[in-house]
């Protein structure tokens, strides 16, 4: 059975016709399914349909949370109410054409998660151009590169979201952290909704976010296990400059008759080496840490056992 789960929170569209497009694909493909809604706070409006919708007779779940928690939560809590042995994620809001979906489900047989890329884009040239940068840059920190992160249908065997950890905003690199605990991810073409025409842009606050989001995602990828190379890289490279600085300076002192009191430069490499030093120490610590719980800490996913 496949388990579909559609968080409700800032951004959502009317609810009945979202719901009455996902329910007749789904119905379309032969796996039985079952609907869940996760209403992500006071959402008053999409609560109210959704009860309607249930009052009419319509086999659908309502979770919803005492406030609002974030997109990742609220996944979490649909997850852990999912009864399928496949979850679906999908959006609240018109992003692809649900006749698609079948494609979809249909990737699952080759891999463990299967994602979604709007194909072809008919959106804003500006929503285009920052799903392309998005990309560039993940690919630049992590050295994987996807479609379509942005995009919100998803399907994964069960496993997947039970060894993944969803926290903050990090749902928006779920295949990210399934491809780093070792599963297979594919991804799917899916014709892109024509009502996603309008324009998006978001506060600046908002691009900082994503940003360091991507950077917590670029660490837990590449360094969860090795914190010292990050951190010791990093911690040799600002001590390497402050030690310069200083063997410039002592140099200068000491045969030159570089006078040393009225030079800020003296001050800063020493505030480099004591830098470099500590950055170098959270490394290590780091390391201890790592150590001494690396048998609690499973990054890895077992395909089959015969």
């Amino acid at each position: 059975m496949i388990s579909v789960v559609i968080p409700i929170s800032e951004r959502h569209d009317e609810i009945a016709g979202l719901y009455e497009g996902y329910k007749q694909a789904l119905t379309d493909q032969p796996e039985p399914f079952e609907v869940i809604f996760v209403v992500d706070g006071a959402f008053r409006e999409a609560y109210a349909s959704l009860k309607a919708l249930k009052e009419k007779g319509e086999a659908l779940i309502i979770v919803k949370l005492s406030r609002t928690f974030g997109e990742a939560i609220a996944l979490n809590a649909g997850f852990q109410a999912a009864k399928g042995d496949a979850i679906m994620t999908l959006p609240a809001y018109h992003q692809i054409n649900p006749e698609d979906l079948k494609a979809l489900v249909a990737k699952m047989e080759v891999c463990d998660l299967a994602i979604g890329y709007r194909w072809p884009r008919v959106d804003s040239k500006i929503n285009q151009l920052q799903t392309r940068m998005f990309r560039s840059v993940v690919k630049l920190m992590t050295g994987w590169s996807f479609q379509d992160l942005g995009c919100s249908a998803r399907i994964m065997k069960r496993k997947v979201a039970e060894e993944i950890n969803l926290y903050g905003d990090l749902h928006r690199f779920i295949p990210l952290l399934a491809y780093k605990q070792g599963f297979k991810v594919s991804e799917v073409p899916l014709s892109q909704s024509s009502k996603e025409k309008q324009l998006r842009t978001y506060a600046f606050g908002v691009y900082i976010r994503r940003l360091l989001d991507l950077l917590t995602v670029f660490f837990l990828v590449k360094f969860t296990r090795k914190p010292l190379r990050f951190f010791g890289l990093t911690g040799s490279a600002v001590l390497a400059s402050g030690l310069t600085l200083i063997s410039y300076l002592a140099i200068g002192r000491l045969f030159l008759g570089m006078e040393l009191r009225d030079r800020p430069m003296l001050l800063f490499g020493v505030l480099l080496v004591v830098l470099g030093i500590q950055i170098f120490a959270i490394g290590l610590i780091g390391e201890i840490i790592i150590f001494t719980h690396a048998r609690e800490t499973k990054e890895y996913a077992i395909e089959e056992v015969l």
